[in-house]
Formats: structure tokens, sequence, C-alpha cells
């Protein structure tokens, strides 16, 4: 049996995209892994042909094709059910892991008896430039569900669990668009002891189209409920999560959060390549774009005090 089960669901990504980021998982310094991927699309020819060949070359790969396109939270779930792994960890078929990152984060957890970490990110484009990084992340247990209270501060693209918290949470749940957020939450409340490997575990990949897809707005009224909930010690209905973001959504709030999140990663760039003066237009125009944002905002600097 492995020692560690990397899952990692595909939909429709560029195939030069997706070779990187299968390679940097097969490519790692701790060879002790199966590579579970589970495709989204039973119609894309090119990602079949793809696994199927890499997987004759590598046996490490256990390649699954969803019957139907089920959407990522079940699709993880389905690639749950073939895990073998005493430990898993997360893997999106456009990023990057660097290749001491299952090694750092397996030592990480095991000599101090976490449950679940993640790791710092280092944010790059399209074409893998860097755009920023993430400077820290709360490592403290209590500090983390804490901070839980405001934002999610274990990126889920950089998990790293034992496999009883996703045995004992039955998986993910399909609350839209916070699947992960909820898991996490979930795991707080159960009394998994949470974490995160100080140290940059993942180039994640952040595209034009994810800065600013249509439901963005969405996503934050989805984590202002459950964090709520969360604050009073309980796991959010979905039923009422969703009513909750259809009351207080609409298309003109959307467009306002969506151009905010725009001049919000242009100010990060900008502090990152110390360009002060575009900066600080950034950060005035961004006042006066949404007041969802401004809460968001607000939220992030809270998170950055534990």
């Amino acid at each position: 049996m492995p020692k560690i089960s990397v899952i990692m669901p595909t939909y429709r990504e560029n195939i030069s995209v997706l070779d990187e980021a299968v390679n940097s998982i097969l490519n790692q310094t701790y060879s002790d892994f199966e590579l579970i991927v589970m495709l989204d699309d039973p119609g894309n020819k090119e990602h079949i042909q793809y696994f199927e060949n890499l997987s004759k070359k590598d046996a490490r790969i256990k390649f699954h094709v969803n019957e139907v396109n089920l959407g990522l939270s079940k699709s993880l779930n389905n690639a749950l059910n073939y895990v073998q792994g005493e430990y898993i960890a997360r893997m999106d078929a456009d990023d990057v892991s660097v290749s001491d990152r299952l090694a750092n984060q397996l030592s990480y957890i095991e000599e101090n008896q976490f449950d679940m970490i993640g790791g710092i990110l280092m944010v790059i484009d399209e074409h893998g430039e860097k755009i920023y990084d993430i400077q820290s992340v709360p490592t403290d247990d209590a500090k983390i569900k804490k901070a839980l209270k405001y934002n999610q501060v274990i990126a889920h693209p950089s998990w790293f669990c034992r496999k009883e918290v996703f045995t004992s949470l039955k998986g993910y749940r399909s609350i839209p668009l916070c699947e992960d957020t909820d898991f996490t939450l979930r795991a707080a409340l159960k009394g998994f002891k949470l974490s995160n490997y100080n140290g940059v575990v993942l180039k994640y990949r952040m595209t034009s189209n994810s800065i600013s897809r249509s439901n963005l707005l969405k996503q934050f009224l989805y984590l202002k409920f459950i964090t709520k909930d969360y604050k009073n010690k309980k796991v959010s209905n979905i039923d009422e999560a969703t009513s909750y973001v259809n009351s207080k959504w609409s298309e003109k709030s959307e467009k306002h959060y969506r151009d905010a999140n725009v001049l919000f990663n242009d100010a990060l760039s900008n502090l990152q390549k110390k360009r002060y003066l575009k900066l600080m237009i950034s950060c005035i125009k961004l006042l006066f774009k949404s007041k969802y944002y401004l809460e968001k905002t607000y939220r992030l600097v809270r998170v950055s005090m534990f």
C-alpha cells in the first residue's frame, strides 16, 4: 500500500498545463505515493489518451473517468473511493507542486501529530510567472480555529491530511463554491488538529478568468453564512445557506465585487513589484467599488492577526 494518495480532479485543462502539474507530482523527492486522477468530462478524449498512455509508463497513476459531469465535490468524493494511502494530498490540474512538497508535509504532519495541514502558496499567472508570494500562514491549531471564523486559512490545493479525517467527515458536501471551507470548518468542529507547513509547497496558477469569474460574490456570501454558523459551533444547513445567498445576490453587486477583485490582485502585484503609486491608485479605487469586498478585505486583515 502506498503511504500517500494524491487526488487530482481534471476537467478541460490545457494539456501543457496539465502535464506540468502531473509531472510536478511524479517527480517528487518522496516516491511512495499513488496519483488518483478523476476526469469529470467523459468526452475529453485528449485527457483520456494522455492518462492512458502515461499510466502505462508509471504504475503509480490510477486514472478514472466519471460517467457524467458531476462537479468538483462529487468528483473528489469519487476519487476518495479509490484511496489506499494512509495520507491524502490534494492537487489541482493546473498548479505546480514544489519537488519536496510531499516529503516536507509528511515529515511535518508526523513529527507534530497533526491531522490536517496545508502550506504556503506562490501565486503564478497563466505563463508560470510569479505574481506574488503569500508571506506566511497560521500554524497554531488554536489560532487557525479562530481565524476560520473569518476566512479559509488552509489552502485547498495544498491539503495534506490523514485519511481518517475524510472518513470521519464522509468526504465533501455539495455546498456550492465553498466545499473546501465547509470541510475545514467541520474538521475544526470535530476536534481534528489543524496546521500549515510554514514553507512554499505549491505554485498556484491564477488566470485572468479566475480573477474575474462570474460567481465570486456568491462564493463570499456562502463563506459569510457558513462562518457565522461556525462561530456558533454549528454546521450549516446547505439549503439555508443557498436561500441566504439568493436573498443577497444581484448581477450588479456581483459585477462590482468582481471588479474589486481585479483591483485587489492588481494591488498585491504592485506591492510585490514595489510600484507604490499604482498600488495607491488601486487601493483608492477599491474603497468605492464594493461593500462586500471591503468586508472581505476586513476579514483578511483579521486573519493576518492570528
